[in-house]
């Protein structure tokens, strides 16, 4: 635990810290190496040294540039709910990240029953098929191969890949790429230095991108940049905003003013835990006390205990987590306080229409 405290500071930091000393400077190596190794396989690709694979569908990628929450999940779920209501047969293809079925692959939902729990699955598509419940989802590092199994099986017309912008082993038409303008590049080195799941100059496979949390607004130098990178690719922002809160185990729907005026214990493993406390906030809940864990944090029986007792020393009204920590810690939960599960969707506002019409352009094709 340690360790990775140390290694996410780093990864947040800008420059040296003064008196960084050699862990510092093994991260930034590493980087370099790693940063390296993306830049050359992107290379072979774009060659023809490794090659692509190329399912007979139309193949929706959805994915970003930093580790950590940009919107992925959210957005995959508002473009399968979009073309759903185009009349087209969709299915969504997860690698099915720290999930059990990661490397044998398998089918999460069927789009009429749930096989899978968030531990097998993953956390996102577990959620996802939590969420579209009348979609197939399935899981696999192959995706290529739970592809074909998606287009024989349900006979799906359009595949949205969740996570897929670096998966080049397959072939996509439409590459949604996800900035978050609070923090698109992070401090601009690749992992373990930084945030960059690759150089930035991966911005160029871009067939669109979208820039997320447009409360903070980007920068002329970040739309600039942007730009200047990838002339071509389409520039699309959106906000991520509350959709629905309910009470966890009965799943009961409360209005999202039932938040407001509320003595709350908040707690989350997600990949930015600040947005979600600023998100409970402006809500009009009053936190008391706040627990952040890593994302993907798998809540172990202890964890949960210590937070309820938390909870219940503090007196306060509610706890309150995310919908994506909820996938990890249903089960039973104590009457009072009660757990109450925030979740939330994208927002496109004036770009709305215009995204739209952009997707059905591009499938049109």
């Amino acid at each position: 635990m340690e360790i990775r405290k140390k290694i996410e500071r780093v990864m947040t930091t800008c420059e040296k810290s003064r008196g960084a000393g050699l862990f510092d400077t093994l991260l930034y190596l590493f980087s370099c190496i790693y940063a390296g190794a993306m830049n050359l396989r992107a290379l072979f690709y774009r060659k023809g040294l490794f090659k692509s694979q190329t399912l007979l569908c139309t193949v929706i990628s959805v994915g970003n540039l930093t580790v950590g929450g940009t919107g992925k999940t959210p957005l995959t779920i508002y473009v399968v709910d979009l073309l759903r209501g185009l009349g087209y047969n969709v299915a969504v293809l997860s690698r099915g990240y720290k999930g059990k079925m990661y490397k044998a692959g398998g089918i999460v939902s069927d789009g009429q029953k749930i096989y899978m729990d968030s531990i097998a699955a993953g956390d996102e598509p577990y959620l996802i098929a939590d969420r579209l419940k009348d979609v197939p989802v399935l899981v696999g590092q192959n995706r290529f191969k739970m592809g074909k199994m998606a287009i024989s099986r349900f006979s799906a017309q359009i595949l949205v890949m969740d996570d897929g912008f670096q998966h080049m082993q397959l072939d996509r038409d439409i590459d949604l790429l996800l900035l978050d303008t609070a923090s698109p590049f992070g401090n601009g080195h690749c992992i373990p230095r930084g945030p960059l799941r690759e150089p930035v100059k991966g911005i160029r496979r871009a067939s669109a991108i979208v820039l997320t949390r447009q409360a903070h607004k980007a920068s002329p130098h970040q739309a600039g940049f942007v730009e200047e990178v990838n002339s071509g690719a389409r520039i699309f922002r959106c906000m991520h905003v509350p959709e629905r809160l309910f009470v966890a185990g009965t799943e009961r729907p409360l209005d999202l003013e039932a938040l407001k005026g509320r003595r709350l214990f908040a707690f989350s493993g997600i990949g930015r835990n600040d947005s979600f406390r600023e998100t409970v906030t402006q809500l009009g809940g009053s936190i008391d006390d706040f627990v952040e864990f890593f994302d993907h944090y798998r809540y172990s029986t202890d964890d949960l205990r210590s937070v309820w007792r938390k909870a219940v020393d503090l007196k306060v009204d509610n706890l309150v987590t995310t919908e994506k920590d909820y996938v990890r810690i249903r089960g039973g939960f104590p009457k009072a306080p009660q757990l109450l599960v925030l979740g939330i969707s994208l927002s496109f506002g004036r770009d709305k229409d215009v995204f739209e019409r952009y997707l059905k352009s591009q499938i049109c094709k």
